[in-house]
């Protein structure tokens, strides 16, 4: 505190030591210290100079009296003005706590989230308002070309699916398709045509018309190998077929995945269907019970563990150590890129493997005969992306849901139940919708057959290189009614 000595009249030496003591610490008053101090005295407020009007606090002495206002002293009580002047303060500015709201949660300013596959920051946008502020990445499950979807008149309905909750659009054509387009041999083979019938029915469904023989929906999760789920499947749905029973075995798509090319390949990377079969070809394939799905991003899973030479007499030997006969097929051959041929050969022979070129919008599929809706081609290209994949074609129908008949192919896909009508999805038929008539796939399945015993030597002499016209001399094959 300074001293008051300016204007007052001659202070005793003890006043002034007193007033010289505690300048300092009596200048260091704050204002605006909450609490009772002129209000605590008997008599709040004194006229003009009273040294003992006074209150002791921080170690010093506060006034009431009004010589405390004079200019650059300032040693007034906190409670001065609005006891002995009745001045009021106005109350200090609310505190406005900025936050925005996430599915019901709160996030303070400066928190971060993360929405689907963007990460989001709570950002102050104005002095009373926060808003989060998100990463512009695509991701598959997309809220806005779903409602587009659902509201227009495209035959389907759309939703979004936690399996692919948090994974960018690139990433599920990356992990959960896995199909490389046919190598020129392949593109090049020459197609078998079936003996026309008389008349196909207007529905058909390979679950019912071989109750108990055709598999069920498997899940390939966040690796790219539907070549293998759709090889493996299609060739077991097949084998049970055929032998009408008597081998009803759910082939390994591991096996595949890990002991193609004896095991010098990275899984999970995609693969070409027509190299599955020429492995079904050669050495044979064994069951998931005796070589069950990893499907894992790892090194482990890339070494096969089932190393086995090309005899078709020798068993395998699970890598549980038990041993198993595996389970063979012709090669593949290719059905026409046409409706009726390929309506022709499920009928008479089972389910058959199709490419499907994949774009954003099937991953949302729910529900309907999809068509795709070209919703995303007007935006940026990250929005409008595409992959290969193979699924299993098991029947045909007609949707009259709709305000004028829809073709439709049932089809098995290899996302689990949960996606679509519980792991299956019907789409166009006759128009080939997303490219799935233009490469059908065939084959007929063969356990360790007489053909292979009788025949051994002679086999390991043949080797399958690429796809001849025909192939003369295999038992069974052409399949039933191929011409």
């Amino acid at each position: 505190m300074s001293s008051r000595r300016t204007t007052r009249p001659v202070v005793p030496l003890g006043r002034w030591v007193l007033l010289c003591c505690f300048a300092a610490s009596a200048a260091a008053i704050d204002p605006d210290l909450v609490g009772d101090f002129c209000a605590a005295r008997r008599d709040p407020c004194c006229r003009g100079r009273m040294d003992d009007c006074s209150v002791p606090i921080l170690g010093t002495l506060c006034y009431c009296d009004v010589f405390c206002e004079r200019p650059g002293n300032g040693d007034c009580c906190p409670d001065y003005p609005r006891v002995c002047k009745g001045i009021i303060e106005p109350p200090p500015a609310a505190v406005v706590n900025l936050n925005c709201e996430v599915n019901g949660v709160q996030y303070y300013e400066g928190q971060t989230v993360n929405v689907d596959c963007n990460r989001c920051t709570c950002q102050k946008v104005s002095e009373r308002e926060a808003r989060l502020q998100c990463e512009n990445r695509v991701c598959i499950n997309r809220p806005e070309l779903i409602r587009q979807i659902n509201e227009g008149n495209f035959g389907w309905q759309a939703t979004n699916y936690s399996i692919f909750y948090g994974k960018l659009l690139e990433d599920g054509i990356r992990y959960r398709l896995g199909t490389h387009q046919p190598e020129r041999p392949t593109a090049e083979m020459n197609e078998l045509h079936l003996k026309k019938r008389e008349q196909l029915p207007e529905e058909f469904d390979a679950r019912i018309r071989w109750s108990g023989l055709v598999h069920g929906v498997r899940d390939q999760g966040d690796c790219a190998n539907s070549w293998a789920f759709s090889t493996a499947a299609v060739a077991s749905d097949r084998l049970s077929i055929q032998s009408r029973g008597v081998d009803k075995v759910e082939l390994s798509p591991q096996d595949l995945m890990s002991c193609l090319n004896g095991g010098r390949r990275v899984v999970c990377q995609g693969g070409h269907p027509d190299r599955g079969w020429r492995f079904l070809l050669n050495y044979g394939g064994v069951s998931e019970e005796c070589y069950p799905y990893e499907g894992v991003h790892s090194s482990a899973n890339a070494t096969c563990r089932i190393p086995r030479r090309r005899d078709p007499i020798e068993d395998a030997r699970c890598p549980t150590g038990r041993t198993e006969q595996k389970h063979f097929s012709t090669p593949p051959y290719r059905v026409p890129a046409n409706e009726e041929d390929i309506m022709q050969e499920i009928y008479a022979n089972g389910p058959v493997q199709a490419l499907i070129l994949v774009k954003e919008d099937f991953f949302l599929y729910r529900s309907g005969v999809y068509r795709h809706t070209r919703i995303a081609e007007s935006l940026r290209p990250q929005y409008s992306r595409s992959g290969w994949h193979s699924v299993r074609i098991l029947g045909w129908g007609v949707d009259r849901s709709q305000y004028r008949p829809i073709k439709y192919w049932l089809c098995a896909n290899s996302w689990g139940h949960g996606w679509g009508e519980n792991g299956y999805f019907r789409i166009v038929r006759g128009e080939d919708e997303s490219q799935i008539e233009s490469f059908v796939l065939a084959v007929w399945g063969r356990s360790y057959a007489s053909y292979y015993r009788q025949q051994a030597a002679q086999q390991r002499e043949r080797e399958y290189d690429g796809y001849p016209e025909s192939y003369p001399g295999y038992p069974g094959y052409p399949p039933n009614d191929l011409s």
